[in-house]
């Protein structure tokens, strides 16, 4: 990548962030830790293995996915980016997320009012998205954050998966990225779509409502095209998914079920589900 290219995509400053900060999140890409913005509370998020050449593309495509995205009360918002040190700052987002809203079982402990607010305001985070041809591609509780007060709101972050204008992937741009009990049956086919959103949020909502325990799903999801031990976890697991989506339909919430339909081509759209989820 030319230093050009690089400048071409810087979108503020990082010299008025402060040496003081709290760990937040570690993984094997990134380190996330809260930082002072502009004498406001704030997250950077720093990019590990800069002598990896992927790692910049990483970088890049996840800033150019949050400043395509733009602002919305219930999206992470990108503050700046820094192509030196390959790091984005972002809002701070008051609150837990939805993982750690859980008792010693690994049940959901929200409210049913605080779980049909988590519903409407990420379905409105992703008709939005999709409007503007963005796909996450890892909805899950891990990455939304809700905060009950002053008043309930859910944000949906980590943008670290997403992929901007679709369409446009070239056939063999298919990547097996997503989160394991979060992936929709069209992975086996390699197929990724907005649809894969509208499931990964119905299966966080299953668990937000009580139908099931925290997903913890922990095969490695490339190795279901070679190990057919990891397919058959995968299967299983997307047959559990079924069975609790057959239930729901004899109960009331229909448009939950919905969502969880296996055929992408049925399942409820992103911008119909916020509209029916309004009323």
């Amino acid at each position: 990548m030319e230093d050009q290219d690089r400048r071409s995509i810087i979108y503020g400053s990082s010299e008025t962030i402060s040496a003081s900060s709290e760990l937040i999140a570690k993984t094997y890409h990134s380190v996330i830790t809260t930082c002072n913005w502009n004498h406001s509370l704030a997250v950077i998020k720093r990019f590990n293995h800069h002598d990896n050449p992927r790692t910049f593309q990483r970088w890049r495509d996840e800033v150019n996915a949050l400043s395509l995205a733009g602002a919305h009360e219930n999206l992470t918002r990108i503050f700046a980016s820094d192509p030196k040190t390959l790091a984005i700052t972002l809002r701070h987002e008051p609150g837990r997320s939805l993982d750690l809203y859980i008792d010693s079982a690994n049940n959901s402990t929200l409210s049913l009012s605080d779980s049909h607010v988590i519903w409407k305001q990420t379905a409105d985070a992703l008709a939005f998205l999709h409007s503007k041809h963005i796909i996450h591609d890892d909805v899950k509780p891990d990455n939304i954050v809700f905060s009950p007060v002053p008043q309930p709101r859910a944000v949906l972050i980590d943008f670290g998966a997403a992929l901007t204008n679709p369409s446009t992937l070239p056939l063999n741009g298919w990547t097996p990225s997503g989160t394991p009990p979060y992936a929709p049956p069209e992975f086996f086919q390699k197929r990724k779509d907005y649809a894969g959103d509208v499931w990964g949020l119905g299966v966080t909502m299953l668990f937000c409502f009580g139908h099931t325990s925290l997903p913890a799903g922990d095969w490695i999801l490339p190795h279901v095209f070679e190990d057919e031990g990891v397919k058959s976890d995968m299967v299983a697991w997307l047959d559990e998914v079924e069975r609790l989506r057959k239930t729901i339909l004899e109960g009331s919430n229909q448009l939950l079920a919905e969502m969880l339909h296996s055929d992408p081509c049925l399942r409820i759209k992103s911008d119909e589900l916020s509209e029916r989820l309004r009323v």
